[in-house]
């Protein structure tokens, strides 16, 4: 054995410093949460089943399109700074290594593929609720853990119209598009997080400790994006109405239009931002017409003309011109960036969200960082970089950790490690 047998640290000091993480979970909604976790300091290590891992290292964006289930951009960037751990938990030496893992973790998250049912993670919190580390379950499903849907399966796009986020994508006047997948799934991934931290902020609360925290990824779209629409339905039965490029409702304009390079957002939150708007236009006539000077007669009755008119100034100019424009006048108009546009923006890099990161195969590329920063109340200025710049390491390769987590950690000698791998039990 080459590696340096080790007891399982955090990869740098942070808020979580104090916390082990074990996460039996695949794609985005349950990694993203481990990824936020470790972000704030928390040792993660992620269980995965041996020779195949997790299903999202066969997913691209892959350097080239060359398929490299150890270089794949989604698992790269949902995984990075955790420790990964192969473990068959079906078999019965399997099983009895995960019992052992868990009595070294204070939280286990997991997805509809580890296969157990409400009653047994249940049993399970409660079997490990006691001793140094009482154990927290988080549970990630597409409809939860219990009730007439819970064993359905689910797709980001299926998730996502059954919540009713689909219903605020689209023109008015055509059928819904389905939302960045994505979305879904972080916006679940978020929900995990947060459980998790109130879950062991709460154990010396009334709940106690083995408690079992059950997160419905369409709950989660529900209560979150389509709350307010409910609430309309609820209070005058009036259905949300899609509104494409535009926002529904308000002051006009409020809208994305084009312009010489792409689109601009143009929102006039106030009578003096739409004056400002108007007179860098040059104080087009059409501007004191009586008949364009209710704001909101404007948006329900003369939107598509209007548009037209401030399109026909926005095309003979590029996004950042207008963009320096709108500053100089104090308007909280934006362009609408492409991805390279993103990776440049001043302020980002300021802050330090865009970091060179490492594949496992040596290669580097660039990812966000942590949305994390903190500093000492009693530091006279920020720090000139986000102080967990150090935790931004790569994503594991499939088992990297085994020895490390089972020789270290659990104290397994070398014979007992070589006879589980070759049972395939890791």
């Amino acid at each position: 054995m080459t590696e340096a047998r080790t007891a399982l640290q955090p990869t740098f000091t942070g808020p979580l410093s104090h916390l082990r993480i074990l996460e039996i979970a695949e794609q985005v909604p349950g990694p993203f949460a481990g990824r936020l976790l470790h972000d704030l300091g928390a040792a993660v290590t992620k269980v995965e089943r041996p020779g195949s891992g997790d299903s999202s290292r066969q997913s691209g964006p892959f350097r080239d399109d060359e398929a490299d289930p150890e270089a794949s951009g989604l698992f790269s960037y949902f995984n990075r700074g955790k420790r990964s751990v192969t473990l068959d938990w079906t078999q019965p030496d399997g099983r009895a290594l995960l019992g052992r893992l868990l009595e070294q973790s204070d939280v286990l998250i997991v997805d509809e593929r580890f296969g157990a049912s409400h009653d047994e993670l249940i049993a399970l919190g409660n079997e490990h609720a006691e001793g140094e580390r009482p154990l927290s379950v988080i549970a990630i499903t597409p409809f939860g853990l219990t009730g007439p849907r819970a064993h359905w399966r689910g797709s980001p796009a299926t998730i996502s119209a059954y919540g009713g986020l689909t219903l605020y994508f689209g023109e008015e006047d055509r059928a819904p598009i389905p939302p960045p997948q994505d979305l879904a799934l972080t916006q679940g991934g978020l929900a995990v997080a947060i459980a998790t931290l109130l879950t062991v902020l709460g154990r010396n609360g009334p709940l106690g400790r083995g408690q079992v925290a059950d997160i419905s990824i369409a709950d989660v779209l529900s209560s979150v994006h389509t709350g307010l629409a409910a609430t309309h339905w609820v209070f005058d039965s009036r259905q949300f109405q899609r509104h494409g490029r535009r926002s529904q409702g308000g002051l006009y304009p409020n809208a994305m239009l084009r312009c010489k390079d792409g689109f601009f957002r143009i929102h006039a939150m106030s009578q003096k931002e739409w004056r400002g708007l108007l007179e860098m236009m040059g104080s087009p006539a059409w501007g004191d017409d009586p008949e364009y000077q209710d704001r909101i007669v404007n948006g329900d009755k003369y939107a598509d003309l209007l548009d037209t008119y401030i399109e026909s100034y926005l095309l003979q100019h590029t996004k950042n011109e207008l963009f320096e424009q709108t500053r100089e006048r104090q308007l909280p108009f934006s362009p609408v960036r492409q991805m390279h546009e993103v990776l440049e923006e001043e302020q980002l890099l300021h802050l330090g969200l865009f970091r060179e990161l490492a594949h496992p195969n040596g290669e580097q590329f660039t990812a966000a960082g942590s949305p994390f920063r903190w500093r000492n109340a009693e530091d006279d200025e920020p720090p000139e970089t986000d102080p967990t710049g150090a935790a931004l390491l790569r994503a594991p390769r499939l088992g990297e950790h085994n020895d490390e987590v089972y020789g270290g950690l659990l104290g397994l000698g070398d014979a007992e490690i070589e006879r589980l791998r070759g049972d395939d039990v890791i």
